[in-house]
């Protein structure tokens, strides 16, 4: 028997908000950032590898971009922390933690932080990559 868009959705809304949901159906800024500015990549005591690239411009996070081989839990964390980050200034992005990506989520299951703390701290790394290669942007060119 196969399943339908219609079951997946009502299986996973068994589990998961209606917010997680849609980010899972429907990830957002799943395109990889062409001349990123800052990028990182992070795995999880799971074994799930994120992905993060960043456009900077003027201290202000323009544009953001993640993969993930993780779970749906993973994929909706990835989508909603690359939201959340888009627009706020460097020293505002590097306040995100997990918890306000789980938050943002709704409901997050607490079997499923672990993937609001990788985006998150995949998040980090890339800003951190970013401040790094603003104070040495000689290294951008052995990406």
């Amino acid at each position: 028997m196969e399943k339908t868009i219609a079951d997946l959705k009502a299986t996973l809304l068994e589990i998961y908000s209606e917010t997680t949901v849609a980010h899972i159906l429907h990830p957002r800024n799943t395109e990889r950032v062409s001349n990123p500015d800052g990028v990182a990549a992070c795995r999880s005591g799971c074994g799930e590898t994120m992905k993060i690239w960043l456009k900077v411009r003027n201290q202000v996070v323009e544009n953001a971009a993640y993969w993930t081989d993780g779970c749906a839990a993973t994929i909706a964390c990835g989508s909603m922390v690359t939201d959340l980050v888009k627009d706020k200034t460097v020293a505002e992005a590097l306040d995100i933690t997990g918890r306000h990506v789980a938050d943002a989520l709704v409901e997050l299951p607490d079997g499923n932080f672990h993937c609001a703390q990788l985006a998150a701290d995949t998040l980090a790394h890339a800003l951190k990559d970013y401040l790094s290669l603003k104070q040495q942007p000689w290294k951008k060119l052995y990406r």
